[in-house]
């Protein structure tokens, strides 16, 4: 798999917020601009948030360019995810791909009480609307290669036992209420020269560790540099916590920025474990590879 020279990821949505001017919200979305091999400049979002006007609200305080905008990645179809993808797509001066599961726009909701309470995809965000914008939309299973370098991962494997499926809520296939597994759980990988492959995640349904052994498997590398995302351990079990860190241990990361659905015990637990990799996200937050990182001052 070829490399990139350098990732820039500013996180434009997250449940934490430690600049003033800026606004947080129970979503993720990430801003990644990208070094290709020859030295190119690649700008690419991953997520689109929950709360539309926050989202571009951070997106104008940061004074951050769309006009170059290429490809929006949609972790999977939930509306903590996709609530801004025909905002963004509008600003971009140029054709912008979406990439999502076949999945992530079916209907998706629990129930409470006997009522349906939607949660997938809003109005004005689905793949009608996208396509007015002038988006494209692109629906596979498979892992697409975005530029040489970033790949997404396709349906990921559930193959570790302890990261089993518990989420309850329901969607529709072929016109039947099912339990959904949310198998439109996609991740971005991102090969970085002199470090390995970078993992973002929204919110890692499909469990972060099989996340990661996705990662060595579709890219064929051995090495890992870390995540950045979501890890939906916002209310885990203690045995399931406990085995995360174990596996995590066996990856050797050189970063760990877990965000938005991961939960303050979780966060706190992976922080204590691996105190040099751990790097807190939050709205606001610049993770670059080609300089040092360090804390802002506000």
């Amino acid at each position: 798999m070829q490399t990139v020279r350098s990732v820039k990821v500013t996180t434009l949505a997250d449940n934490v917020v430690y600049d003033s001017r800026l606004l947080g919200q129970f979503g993720f979305s990430a801003y990644l601009e990208i070094k290709d091999y020859k030295g190119k400049k690649h700008l690419i979002i991953f997520d689109a948030g929950r709360r539309k006007g926050a989202l571009l609200y951070n997106i104008k305080t940061l004074k951050l360019d769309l006009s170059p905008l290429e490809c929006i990645i949609l972790s999977h179809g939930h509306h903590d995810h996709t609530s801004a993808t025909v905002e963004l797509i509008k600003k971009a001066k140029r054709k912008v791909k979406v990439i999502a599961h076949p999945n992530a726009f079916l209907p998706k909701f629990k129930i409470e009480k006997g009522k349906r309470r939607y949660h997938g995809v809003p109005r004005g965000e689905r793949k009608p609307d996208i396509l007015k914008a002038g988006g494209q939309v692109v629906e596979t299973t498979h892992p697409i290669e975005i530029i040489p370098g970033v790949l997404t991962s396709g349906e990921i494997k559930r193959v570790v036992p302890f990261e089993k499926t518990t989420w309850k809520n329901m969607t529709v296939i072929d016109g039947k209420q099912v339990k959904d597994h949310v198998l439109d759980d996609q991740a971005l990988f991102i090969n970085i020269e002199k470090y390995g492959i970078l993992v973002l995640s929204g919110c890692a349904h499909a469990g972060i560790i099989n996340t990661l052994k996705c990662a060595l498997d579709v890219t064929k590398s051995k090495r890992l540099y870390g995540f950045i995302g979501g890890t939906h351990l916002i209310h885990p079990k203690e045995e399931r916590l406990k085995e995360t860190v174990r596996k995590l241990k066996e990856f050797d990361l050189q970063l760990m920025s877990p965000a938005h659905c991961t939960g303050h015990k979780s966060i706190a637990t992976i922080n204590q474990a691996f105190p040099k990799a751990f790097v807190l996200n939050y709205a606001g937050r610049t993770i670059d590879t080609a300089k040092k990182l360090k804390d802002p001052v506000f």
